[in-house]
C-alpha cells in the first residue's frame, strides 16, 4: 500500500507541476504576443484557466497526501488522549466517506455533461475530458483516507505551524 500510494503522490505532483508550467507558458506567451506582435492567442487564456483548475483539484490530493489540510486543533484538547488515534481514525473514515460521496456526486456531473455533449466555450472541446479531474480528485483523496483509517502508520505528522 505504501509503494501504491507514493507512486500515486509522485504522479499527482509530476501532472500538478506540469500544469502549472502549462499556465505559465500559457500566459506568458499570450502577453508577448499582445505586447510585441500586438496579436492574442486564440483560447490561450481558456486553456490557462482549465489547466489552473487541474492543478487545483490535483493540488487537494497533493493537500490529502501531506495530511496538510487546514483543520481546527483547538478540538484536539477535548479528547483524552489515550482517544487521540481513534478520534483520528474516525476522522479519517469521516473524511474517507465524504470524499468518496462526493467524488460519486461528481461521476454522476460529469457523466451528465457526457451525455449532453456539452462543449466548453471557446475552445469547443468536450467539457467532460476537462471535468475528469473533479471526481479522481475526490476518490483520490478519499482511497488515501481509507488508507489512513486501516494503516494510520502511513498518515505523515502535520508540521506545527504555530502562530
Amino acid at each position: 500500500m505504501i509503494s501504491f500510494l507514493d507512486g500515486l503522490h509522485r504522479i499527482e505532483k509530476l501532472l500538478a507541476a506540469i500544469a502549472y508550467m502549462v499556465v505559465t507558458g500559457l500566459l506568458l506567451t499570450g502577453i508577448a504576443a499582445r505586447e510585441f506582435f500586438s496579436t492574442a492567442i486564440w483560447g490561450s487564456e481558456k486553456m490557462a484557466v482549465f489547466a489552473a483548475i487541474f492543478a487545483a483539484f490535483l493540488g487537494l490530493t497533493l493537500t490529502t497526501a501531506a495530511n496538510a489540510h487546514l483543520r481546527p486543533r483547538f478540538t484536539d484538547e477535548w479528547w483524552p488522549a489515550a482517544w487521540q488515534t481513534a478520534v483520528a481514525r474516525l476522522g479519517d473514515l469521516l473524511s474517507a466517506v465524504i470524499f468518496i460521496a462526493t467524488g460519486i456526486i461528481a461521476t454522476i456531473y460529469v457523466m451528465d455533461t457526457y451525455a449532453n455533449q456539452d462543449r466548453a466555450i471557446i475552445l469547443y472541446w468536450p467539457l467532460w475530458i476537462i471535468q475528469a479531474v473533479i471526481p479522481y480528485a475526490f476518490f483520490s483523496s478519499g482511497v488515501r483516507h481509507l488508507a489512513f483509517t486501516f494503516w494510520p502508520g502511513l498518515k505523515p505528522q502535520p508540521d506545527n505551524l504555530e502562530s
